[in-house]
């Protein structure tokens, strides 16, 4: 990535021409138009007006960094109890219902403040929910090494899970309001792959706390991991703290100012920086998302959101299960997998921003997605016994297939929204991203139970609940989010595509 690239920030910006109309492909309504791409904010020493600066392309790298870094180490907890999930409901004789409520609760507290945190996003900065994620994700997930029953469990994990759609939303808006538009879906999509660098650091600090903690520890050698997981979140807490606000919230921030002051001048200034209908952007954040030109897709995306998040992380949350005690796979073997098929991911992750960048989010996010639900179901009903060799192979099918259609799904989460209102419409669609985890884990497991009640098999019952709660509700979920949901055309200002 060339320097002059990353740091060409205020050019003149010069619409592309949409061969199938201005409105096509687009989200309606909204009333910013492309001006200026963005720089730092700084004020004159003369009249405290503020005035754009260029970011440099090494401060542009560290942005992009430590957000990756961030939403990485969020993930090294969630994914932690995910690798972990056999040798600590061992331990504390947890069955798999009450793991189900443990996962679901961390991602329902998520759900609830993420509604919080959004408005907070647009009103405080897109900065202070970056830096409270970090915090309270890294201190309370260390509190799970003390955990030693079903409830204590419960209660940690309601803290410590709080923070994760919060980040992932906004990540991805201080990304699409930082970068240029021609590089931000390979952007994005490294951000995106923080999760698999957090789901690998995860598997990693798992091997050497099973190593390390063991002859100490017995069988809760595992409680050595939350406390290797909770270094590394610090130390980029104090990192990300160099971090500097989005340059559309404080030219959004200025403009309201200048509006309050009755300075019309300076409010014709900065609108020929970035234009925003201002009328709009006095409404509170969720009256804006309902509005009539944002509404369609605030909708669409909380079902999508909901739907294929919920999916994707019942399948990781449950397969550790099902390939150690349903179908008595290695321990060590299945979680070396894991940490070595997790850069299957991040190579998902790039090659789907570099396929958004050209066809844009909407169409990507529909290959990848018809790949995963392959993966799944080839891994349920086409694995022989202790075949690793299809094992890996298909595993890496999935892993590869379910991780890349994110980073298409973060871009559209944060460029659906126009400024005034992206930080609230990125953590919204995090927030349904949350309850889809919440939700879809209890379905899942309440459907195992059913589903070997009415085989009278483990293995039977299991690979029912793997296609009609998962391979199927997906195909359907797709059909309707393909239909609903508007392409945004890639490679376009922000502000363009709201025009």
């Amino acid at each position: 990535m060339e320097a002059q690239e990353l740091s060409n920030t205020m050019t003149e910006h010069k619409p592309e021409g949409n061969p199938e109309g201005p409105q096509a492909n687009s989200i309606p309504g909204s009333a910013d138009v492309p001006s200026k791409d963005g720089g730092d904010i700084k004020r004159q020493a003369s009249t405290g007006s503020p005035v754009f600066q260029k970011q440099t392309a090494g401060y542009l790298a560290f942005t992009a960094v430590v957000i990756y870094l961030g939403w990485g180490l969020i993930n090294t907890d969630g994914n932690l109890i995910l690798i972990l999930s056999t040798p600590i409901t061992q331990s504390l004789n947890l069955n798999i219902t009450q793991y189900s409520y443990i996962v679901s609760a961390g991602f329902f507290s998520s759900f609830v403040l993420s509604l919080i945190m959004g408005p907070l996003g647009d009103r405080v900065g897109r900065r202070f929910v970056l830096q409270l994620t970090l915090i309270g994700t890294a201190f309370i997930s260390m509190l799970q090494y003390l955990i030693n029953s079903f409830m204590s469990w419960l209660l940690i994990r309601i803290g410590a899970g709080a923070f994760t759609g919060s980040e992932w939303g906004a990540g991805g808006t201080m990304l699409s309001e930082t970068m240029n538009k021609r590089i931000r879906g390979v952007i994005l999509s490294v951000m995106q792959s923080g999760w698999v660098f957090g789901y690998g650091l995860a598997s990693a600090i798992s091997l050497l706390a099973l190593y390390i903690g063991k002859p100490s520890y017995g069988n809760e050698w595992w409680r050595v991991a939350f406390l290797f997981a909770f270094l590394p979140a610090l130390l980029v807490l104090v990192i990300r703290s160099r971090l500097k606000e989005s340059p559309r919230f404080e030219h959004l921030k200025a403009l309201k100012e200048a509006k309050r002051k009755g300075d019309q001048k300076e409010v014709d200034r900065l609108l020929s920086v970035y234009s925003v209908d201002l009328g709009k952007a006095e409404a509170h954040p969720y009256k804006q998302l309902l509005s009539s030109d944002l509404a369609r897709v605030t909708v669409v995306l909380a079902f999508w959101n909901f739907l294929t998040t919920g999916i994707a992380i019942t399948t990781n949350a449950f397969q550790p299960v099902y390939f150690e005690e349903i179908r008595q796979l290695s321990l060590t073997a299945v979680t070396e997998m894991f940490t070595v098929v997790s850069f299957a991911g991040i190579i998902g992750y790039i090659l789907n921003g570099a396929l958004n960048d050209r066809i844009g989010a909407k169409y990507s996010i529909a290959i990848f997605v018809v790949l995963e639900v392959l993966g799944i179901y080839l891994l349920a009903f086409n694995l022989p016994a202790n075949n690793y060799t299809l094992l890996w192979a298909y595993y890496i099918l999935f892993f590869f297939a379910e991780n890349g259609q994110f980073s298409a799904l973060v871009r559209l989460n944060s460029e659906a929204f126009p400024t005034r209102s992206r930080a609230t419409g990125a953590i919204w669609g995090g927030a349904f991203w949350s309850l889809g985890q919440a939700v879809w884990p209890l379905i899942f497991g309440q459907g195992i139970g059913y589903y070997i009640t009415l085989t009278k098999s483990p293995l039977a019952g299991f690979n029912a609940a793997w296609l009609y709660l998962e391979v199927i509700p997906e195909i359907i979920g797709l059909i309707i989010f393909m239909v609903a949901m508007k392409n945004i055309p890639p490679k376009r200002e922000l502000e363009e595509i709201h025009q």
